[in-house]
């Protein structure tokens, strides 16, 4: 690997350790098409939805309050509640975070466990929230047969980057884990790869975390030697399609996990021999027909992994390109 100068990863920045990378022969970041909305990345979070459980403790809220006193940012608690008798539990959250300096205020929704999601996703747009917090509760199996379940649903249909805790794991000093898929080069995925990396890098700065990524090939997809091994040839395609955030980045080869997938098992695994805090995953996800049908990589994982998960989509001029992307999510 060639060696690249260190590099913060701000605009300015990655542009000129692109050009050196260029210079001394190794790949950049791949260049998607997608235009950004904004620079959307960690620090430029101003205001967090917390979905909160009708329970004194929540991860989901522990999570939050974390975030917002290392950002800066805003916090809107809502509580679903079909009986609306959450109203002093969630005076009490709020004083609470009044008490440490926190700017937040809450709201309960009145609502039937099928219309959870759609409150979920009006606050966040009545809110104009940058980020959604909600606490993971895995679902048995029948009922992923027969319905949709809320955080599958948010998954697919969430405007802003979607935080899933569900592991009291320490952020800070502990490792964080970006899933990359980069055996696809459309559009989508190409902007999918430099989110992901931007915001598990993020992440890393603003804890003190340890940075890994997981990739996993397919060996069926590609023999680019014909006369090395299948798999052998596939894992050093996906070791080469690496290398663009190894230089951006300056990630060791020891945290890189190349594995042969699929990745609903790969990232889990790796997660748990990390002791992972948080994954970072991407999808280009779909709705309707196909996506009920097909799901995505980030929907595989949901109670795979033991990890807290943000997921989070590419950032487009044109949201209707992600539908047209044809290929599963990373």
């Amino acid at each position: 690997m060639h060696s690249t100068p260190v590099c913060q990863p701000t605009a300015t920045a990655n542009r000129i350790c692109r050009l050196s990378a260029l210079q001394q022969g190794g790949r950049s970041r791949p260049q998607s098409g997608f235009m950004n909305k904004q620079e959307i990345a960690m620090r430029s979070i101003q205001k967090i939805l917390v979905v909160i459980p009708p329970l004194q403790d929540s991860l989901a809220l522990q999570r939050g309050q974390q975030l917002a006193l290392t950002l800066g940012a805003e916090l809107h608690l809502l509580v679903c509640d079909q009986q609306m008798e959450r109203r002093e539990l969630l005076d009490q959250q709020l004083a609470s975070l009044h008490r440490l300096g926190l700017r937040a205020h809450g709201e309960q929704a009145r609502v039937t466990a099928h219309q959870v999601c759609d409150a979920i996703l009006a606050a966040c747009h009545a809110q104009n929230c940058d980020l959604l917090i909600k606490q993971h509760q895995p679902e048995e199996l029948l009922g992923k047969l027969f319905s949709s379940p809320d955080d599958r649903q948010l998954i697919r249909q969430s405007p802003v980057p979607l935080l899933l805790v569900q592991n009291p794991r320490p952020w800070a000093g502990g490792t964080v884990l970006a899933a990359m898929d980069v055996e696809h080069q459309d559009a989508a995925h190409l902007a999918l790869q430099g989110n992901v990396m931007d915001h598990a890098n993020e992440l890393c700065q603003l804890f003190g975390a340890r940075l890994h990524v997981v990739s996993a090939y397919d060996p069926a997809l590609l023999q680019a030697d014909p006369s090395a091994p299948i798999d052998q040839a596939s894992a050093s395609h996906c070791h080469d399609q690496c290398q663009w955030f190894q230089n951006e980045y300056e990630l060791p080869e020891q945290q890189l996990h190349i594995g042969e997938g699929p990745a609903k098992a790969l990232i889990p695994r790796i997660a748990l021999q990390l002791e992972a805090a948080v994954t970072v995953l991407g999808t280009v996800a779909r709705h309707g027909l196909s996506g009920l049908l097909i799901g995505n990589t980030a929907e595989a994982v949901l109670d795979r992994l033991n990890s807290d998960m943000l997921i989070l989509k590419p950032h487009t001029a044109d949201a209707q390109q992600t539908e047209f992307a044809g290929h599963r999510a990373a």
